[in-house]
């Protein structure tokens, strides 16, 4: 079972980048064909959607944490959220025209961003099915989900010339097919009966996923408070860019898919030293590739973006820590055991549990970073500008961040003594540094001079593969860890 973490891992995050570049083309095809500040709003648009399907958490929680301990819920779930898209359409829609007044030159965007709802919907009661039935199989919908956004995006924003409209529209049909994928690999699933008293009992404790999704929505909400306090979503759109190649550094995090099912069903040390060991050594060069190229990788996005790498180079740094939070997160309540009888999720008796505790840890996080966030946006307005205002912001995330992981790492070290593999982290370190030095004397020697993305992806490219292939070998070479579990997944993928 402990080669399963590794092995679904590996197959997960080999789709993630084998998905790299055609989600690069997308969001280059936004970007460069989008004003900053519709480029924003896209964003903005993103984040208010998210905060509108908070009450579907339930059902997304309650189906991962039942699916992998092997109670037949798919149905029920899937049955609920189907039965959800009506309601959070209309929804949408009356708060989208309540608002009309006061956005009417960006009321078309909103209301197009609607055909959104019905596949996200859904995604959010299907893929928990799919966490802890087939999580390999989830980087097939992610193939799945950038084949179809890129062939959108390219019909309807280079050829039509939709600007925004083109990116929601093709963004769309990119989550549908990914819903297809999915369900499709999880129809042995869907068999049975629809339980309303499923339903019923989890919406009882509905207050703990709904705490804990508000969390997550809350990270990404912040684009919607800097837009209201600035009245422009500029700032936004430079944030928001840098931050798409943090994401690229979050893929280190595909082994935690694998992790949380399996501490939920197993309370394994060892699983969690392991899955760190393979989150360190994802994690150092895809942060050190970004933080090194930071100019040319935001060149992609156009010209208005390139000054914006020292945004990237913080924000990258979050991403790394952030990384590192989310794991002690799926410690913490992957050993919670409170809630295995679903007829026990009585608030009495599950207010202590890490279920609670944890999302009112988080709250007290945002409540201050919203606050001090708000604070440095409103005194600086009209003094600094868009870039100034985008460094102030993503040093207030760092500075918020840093200090809630530490505290976690310390709560999960009470909750279960696991071996930090630190000998481990400074060899990928020790590589990582080695990577460094070639891409900066690379971008001495060779500096950029294009700014087609044609000229900086062939300026990307090969310092990428060979700095990459440097830290593999130097790892291999003074790693057994890394070197068996190499031989180990080779032996798999041919038996």
């Amino acid at each position: 079972m402990t080669l399963r973490i590794a092995y679904a891992g590996i197959i997960q995050l080999i789709a993630r980048f084998s998905t790299l570049i055609t989600g690069l083309i997308f969001i280059t095809l936004v970007t460069r064909n989008l004003p900053v500040d519709e480029f924003g709003l896209w964003q903005t648009l993103g984040s208010s959607v998210g905060l509108l399907l908070i009450p579907l958490a339930p059902l997304n929680y309650w189906t991962l944490r039942y699916s992998a301990r092997g109670h037949d819920v798919a149905r029920t779930s899937l049955l609920a959220g189907i039965i959800a898209v009506p309601i959070f359409v209309i929804a949408y829609l009356v708060l989208a025209l309540t608002a009309s007044s006061s956005i009417e030159p960006i009321l078309i965007y909103v209301l197009i961003y609607s055909i959104q709802i019905p596949a996200l919907c859904i995604w959010e009661v299907v893929k928990p099915v799919a966490r802890s039935y087939k999580p390999e199989y989830l980087g097939y919908a992610t193939i799945a989900l950038e084949i179809g956004k890129v062939s959108g995006a390219y019909y309807t924003i280079a050829i039509l010339k939709l600007g925004l409209i083109g990116a929601i529209l093709s963004l769309a049909l990119g989550q549908f097919l990914q819903l297809a994928i999915v369900i499709y690999i999880i129809r042995p699933k869907l068999r049975g009966s629809f339980k309303s008293s499923t339903i019923k009992k989890w919406y009882k404790a509905a207050w703990i996923p709904i705490s804990n999704v508000s969390v997550s929505r809350l990270s990404i909400s912040d684009s919607i408070l800097v837009a209201i306090i600035l009245g422009s979503t500029t700032v936004v759109g430079i944030f928001q860019a840098s931050r798409v190649f943090t994401l690229i550094v979050r893929y280190s995090e595909e082994f935690l898919r694998v992790l949380y099912p399996k501490l939920i069903r197993d309370n394994k040390n060892e699983d969690i030293t392991l899955t760190f060991r393979l989150q360190s050594f994802v994690v150092i060069p895809l942060a050190v590739g970004t933080v090194m190229l930071a100019e040319p990788l935001l060149g992609l996005l156009g010209e208005q973006y390139v000054k914006a790498k020292l945004v990237l180079r913080v924000l990258t740094i979050v991403a790394v820590i952030e990384g590192i939070e989310y794991f002690m997160w799926n410690i913490l309540t992957g050993l919670e055991k409170i809630d295995e009888n679903i007829n026990n999720l009585q608030f009495k008796k599950l207010r202590n549990s890490w279920l609670v505790r944890l999302p009112l840890i988080d709250l007290m996080k945002y409540a201050v970073y919203f606050s001090i966030l708000g604070v440095i946006m409103y005194t600086s307005k009209g003094v600094g500008n868009e870039m100034t205002l985008s460094v102030y912001w993503a040093i207030t995330l760092l500075l918020i961040t840093t200090p809630v992981t530490i505290y976690k790492i310390l709560l999960a070290k009470r909750v279960m003594q696991f071996e930090f593999p630190k000998l481990s982290i400074l060899r990928y370190s020790f590589s990582g540094i080695i990577m460094a030095g070639f891409l900066y004397v690379y971008q001495e020697l060779i500096p950029l001079t294009g700014t087609s993305v044609g000229s900086i992806i062939i300026y990307i490219i090969p310092p990428g593969f060979i700095s990459v292939l440097v830290y593999a070998i130097i790892v291999l070479s003074i790693d057994s860890f890394i070197r068996e579990s190499t031989i180990d997944f080779i032996k798999k993928i041919r038996s």
